[in-house]
């Protein structure tokens, strides 16, 4: 017989405490132990904090069901993903149980030192995906889901939809049309016509539309600037189209009606420009949840570049405010 790789009593409390240390001592976060005598395909329950220093101090609300395995591995993982075989009958057993919790179920893989020669690595995988399990009884893990000091954790808290900065957040619905175009990126109606032409469209008559009426947008310009970024090379497709279909949204968050009132993201930055003049420069962001008619709830951001441009002699300054970028940050999930 092969070395058994499963994790024993002793190993997997080396797992649980490790955890801990990560869960409750680095992040802040309570975690709770279920005893053996009452696993129900379950070891711990995560409850999300926010630590004092955040503007949403406190618990969230929201618990992540975990069940942890230590080992399984003889070396340390490489490449994008690995998995470890539970068997078929156990996938089998366990799977409608973990579907039955009211919120996010993740499987923890921890590596313990005997095999890492050095600190556990902790890997983690989401036990809702299909696509995370094997016909053979394994479960599918990717290398990039770390948690550790500084990984994993905006991971987990994307999996709750439920967190208290989310809930605050103002609501806008998504425009079906708007009354400047009758162009919208989601609605293609010929089989020739191609996505990004479209979007492309949309945007050219969003800036002459902000042009022409520059308050309807609370005065923040829609220029070739956002569009590259959003387009740019290295970015992925996935990234790119999420962007482009959210443009719509995006021109409704800028409308002053809605009384959104942007937040400081970054600092401010600021150099001398050839001329001698100086140049400040900070991005602010609009983060709402919008509802959308065709698919689920999301809380979706706009980045706004302002910069400051002053002459040094005179004093004088002129602001310009531009749109730089659109994306999702969360979206609320039909198992939730």
């Amino acid at each position: 017989m092969g070395k058994k790789l499963s994790d024993t009593n002793h190993t997997g409390q080396i797992g649980i405490s490790w955890l801990s240390w990560i869960l409750e001592g680095l992040w802040g976060c309570g975690i709770e132990t279920i005893s053996a005598h009452n696993d129900n395909s379950l070891d711990i329950l995560i409850f999300l904090k926010r630590r004092e220093k955040s503007k949403y101090a406190g618990p969230t609300g929201d618990v992540i069901f975990a069940q942890v395995k230590t080992g399984y591995k003889s070396n340390i993982p490489k490449g994008r993903e690995y998995s470890i075989n539970l068997k078929k009958d156990y996938l089998d057993s366990h799977r409608p149980r973990w579907l039955k919790f009211p919120g996010p179920v993740i499987m923890i893989n921890v590596i313990p030192p005997k095999v890492t020669k050095g600190t556990p690595l902790v890997f983690w995988t989401d036990l809702r995906d299909p696509s995370n399990f094997r016909d053979s009884g394994a479960v599918r893990f990717e290398t990039k889901r770390k948690l550790d000091a500084i990984n994993g954790k905006s991971e987990l808290y994307n999996l709750c939809w439920q967190w208290a900065e989310l809930r605050a957040l103002p609501v806008v619905i998504a425009p079906s049309r708007l009354d400047w175009t009758n162009i919208h990126p989601g609605k293609i109606t010929t089989s020739s016509e191609s996505f990004h032409e479209r979007c492309r469209e949309f945007y050219s008559a969003w800036m002459q539309e902000a042009e022409k009426r520059p308050t309807r947008f609370s005065n923040v310009r829609i220029t070739n600037r956002g569009w590259r970024h959003m387009t740019r090379s290295g970015r992925s497709k996935a990234r790119m189209m999420q962007s482009l279909l959210l443009l719509p949204a995006a021109s409704k968050l800028l409308d002053p009606s809605n009384n959104l009132t942007p937040a400081m993201l970054t600092k401010v930055s600021q150099h001398t420009l050839p001329s001698g003049r100086i140049q400040s420069r900070h991005y602010e962001g609009i983060t709402v949840r919008v509802t959308f008619f065709e698919r689920q709830e999301a809380v979706v951001r706009v980045i706004i570049e302002s910069t400051t441009i002053r002459e040094p002699l005179s004093g004088k300054e002129e602001t310009t405010r531009t749109l730089y970028s659109i994306y999702e940050v969360a979206r609320a999930r039909k198992s939730m």
